[in-house]
């Protein structure tokens, strides 16, 4: 205790003024060194100007130019399998019928729209899996059997309506 009771009995000896300018003088007498800024030299903000401009033209490529192409492989794949060809005309003639038997039953149509969607939405997405996938021939069996299936459910859907149908006429 005896420090800081000195401390307090000689508070007004440690206080000291110092003139306003000193700092400015201390300031003065320090070496001058320029700070260099990466983003003031223009040099780099070109650099960097001109990747981005690039990866922006390489990514706009990528993303239109291959997709239009992986379109075009995609068909030429599947005009080459005759099976699909003659399915796919199937299921599109199967859902003309069901279509015109359901058109004035809203709650069947409710009913059966669900179940082709999911598996158009499988089929699209094997589809989609043609060009990305190397292993073609199980993707293409794939698909066969997907539109198999839609056959045999419009096949079922369109039973159904006829009899429902029927049941209305009595």
């Amino acid at each position: 205790m005896a420090l800081k009771e000195f401390i307090n009995s000689h508070r007004e000896e440690f206080e000291e003024d110092f003139p306003d300018d000193l700092w400015k003088k201390i300031d003065a007498k320090l070496p001058n060194v320029a700070k260099k800024s990466i983003w003031l030299n223009s040099k780099i903000i070109r650099f960097a100007a001109g990747i981005i401009i690039c990866l922006s033209i390489g990514f706009w490529f990528g993303k239109y130019y291959r997709n239009d192409s992986s379109l075009a492989q995609q068909d030429k794949m599947l005009s080459t399998q005759p099976a699909l060809v003659t399915y796919t005309e199937t299921v599109l003639e199967k859902r003309e019928t069901l279509n015109s038997l359901i058109i004035s039953n809203p709650e069947l149509q409710k009913a059966f729209v669900g179940d082709l969607e999911d598996l158009q939405k499988n089929f699209e997405f094997l589809k989609s899996q043609l060009t990305k996938n190397p292993n073609h021939e199980q993707l293409i069996e794939a698909m066969k059997q997907n539109l198999e299936w839609q056959i045999d459910l419009l096949n079922k859907q369109t039973e159904i309506a006829q009899n429902v149908k029927k049941y209305e006429v009595l």
